[in-house]
């Protein structure tokens, strides 16, 4: 780590600060280069000491570590020591915590969001506005549209100090919390700040998947309330009944010690179960468990390189490095007509969040971008690897074709995936650049 820190010390001796929202890191000293990667707000970065100046970025163009290039005009700071900042935003976390920023549900509808910390004056006209315009919305959503607008005559038009109206049940991301005149407000990561009463914090559930250092596959896990059923044979047909003395085994229960095979029994599949409190073998339905097994890797592999195998049909996902499963957990991926694509992919683009939209039906209206959903790793287009912190039910499928994972399983697979993010890097681009990128094999 020394000699690390030395040579970084002698080849990037300048320090950035990042002073807007995202800031694109180019492949050349040239505001069309390629994307090598993002910058946010906040992050702190390495240069090089001799900026390359251009017409178009008069400031100067600075190698950052460990490469690419930034225009110090378009958002970073340069000082041969770390720029002190009034009041800097809080970067995302990234090691230890299971979200990089805090998350809420917007409570109430036309929750304001305010450019800058508000007076109460401003809050008064905010909510004067978003009053009256709920009020005209019950009866005409045509007027109310233009007066959102401001082109409704003898309305209130929008208030100047407001970036914008949260409807209900939106989610936003939030860095820290700021006072002003004994009101509390929300920091968000673009600089935005919301009234705190008016949002609920939302963690995300505590499922964890399955760390194999110390155990193997397959794991078994219970993907919805299960009650284990005997199986008989009347007028040779295969009939299942509930053992009314044995207890309904919760979803996300991990049930391997009982799940002996799946099986087909007549003309569907069943799990085996066997239990020392059972007499007797016990079934359940194949779609209440979700077997997560070990498979041949699909390619060629270095013995420690990172790769991900998706199972559509038992909503799994293991974590391999090289022939080795390393992590296996349970996911929610697309729903009917939503379909996550199958096929072999690598990863294109690893954000620590990023905006997103249409994420299925718990994420709240479809119509509205979910800002900052953490721990994003895009695989094919716009379909990813992401956390949700907005439901619970993984085992399901329940996605508009992204892989959902819970918030410390999304942040586990982030960590295990290539490329890895760089210092003060918000987030990389692996098309046209030489960061390794890891495969995501998908299969029904």
């Amino acid at each position: 780590a020394a000699e690390v820190a030395r040579v970084l010390d002698e080849e990037f001796p300048l320090h950035g600060l990042v002073t807007r929202p995202q800031l694109v890191i180019r492949d050349t000293a040239d505001r069309e280069g390629g994307v090598v990667g993002w910058l946010r707000w906040g992050e702190r970065v390495r240069l090089k000491e001799e900026p390359t100046h251009a017409p178009r970025c008069a400031s100067g163009w600075y190698a950052v570590a460990p490469q690419g290039w930034v225009c110090a005009g378009q958002g970073v700071t340069v000082a041969p020591e770390p720029p002190e900042s009034e009041s800097p935003p809080v970067p995302p976390a990234r090691r230890e915590d299971i979200l990089p920023y805090d998350y809420f549900f917007v409570k109430e509808p036309m929750t304001a969001q305010y450019h800058q910390l508000p007076s109460r004056s401003q809050q008064r006209a905010a909510g004067t506005f978003g009053t009256r315009y709920l009020a005209i919305l019950d009866r005409d959503e045509g007027r109310a549209a233009r007066m959102l607008r401001g082109e409704l005559p003898g309305e209130p038009t929008p208030p100047a100090g407001v970036e914008r109206f949260l409807n209900h049940a939106f989610f936003i991301a939030g860095t820290d919390v700021q006072t002003r005149s004994e009101r509390r407000f929300l920091r968000t990561p673009g600089g935005g700040f919301v009234k705190v009463s008016r949002l609920e914090q939302r963690r995300g559930t505590e499922f964890q998947g399955v760390d194999l250092a110390e155990t193997e596959l397959p794991i078994a896990w219970v993907l919805r309330d299960a009650h284990p059923r005997i199986h008989r044979i009347r007028d040779d047909e295969h009939r299942f009944v509930r053992d009314m003395e044995a207890e309904i085994i919760p979803r996300q229960t991990i049930v391997t010690e009982l799940w002996q095979a799946r099986e087909r029994i007549g003309d569907e599949f069943y799990h085996r179960l066997e239990s020392p409190d059972w007499e007797g073998t016990r079934y359940v339905r194949d779609w209440f468990i979700g077997v997560a097994e070990a498979i041949e890797p699909p390619f060629a592999v270095e013995p420690e390189e990172p790769w991900v195998h998706i199972s559509l049909r038992t909503q799994t996902l293991v974590v391999y490095r090289g022939e080795r499963p390393v992590f296996a957990t349970l996911v929610s991926t697309g729903l009917t007509d939503h379909d996550t694509p199958v096929g072999t992919f690598r990863i294109h683009k690893k954000m620590v969040t990023d905006t997103m939209a249409n994420l299925g039906p718990d994420a709240g209206d479809d119509s509205y971008r979910i800002q900052d959903v953490p721990w994003t790793q895009y695989f094919q287009g716009s379909f990813a690897l992401h956390a949700a912190f907005w439901h619970h039910r993984f085992g399901l499928q329940r996605s508009h074709g992204c892989v959902n994972l819970s918030p410390a399983d999304a942040h586990r697979v982030f960590q295990e995936t290539w490329p890895p993010i760089p210092e003060g890097w918000h987030g990389v681009s692996t098309r046209d650049t030489d960061f390794p990128a890891s495969r995501v094999h998908v299969t029904r």
